[in-house]
């Protein structure tokens, strides 16, 4: 069971552009890589955002586990 909580920086608008950017509900490692890059966040914790919201990594190379 996943007990991951939404943290205050896990806003609406960035789920958005997230969910936005996958495609059949997954992302690929490298995307997840550039989308945290572009909003300056902190990659260990963005598994746990795309937990949260729903979609899946594709290609994980074990950069936010």
């Amino acid at each position: 069971m996943n007990n991951a909580k939404r943290e205050p920086w896990m806003s609406a608008e960035l789920e958005a552009e997230l969910k936005a950017t996958a495609e059949n509900d997954a992302l690929s490692c490298t995307q997840i890589q550039a989308f945290a890059a572009k909003h300056s966040l902190d990659i260990t914790k963005m598994k746990t955002f795309v937990d949260i919201i729903g979609l899946k990594v594709t290609g994980c190379q074990k950069l936010c586990a």
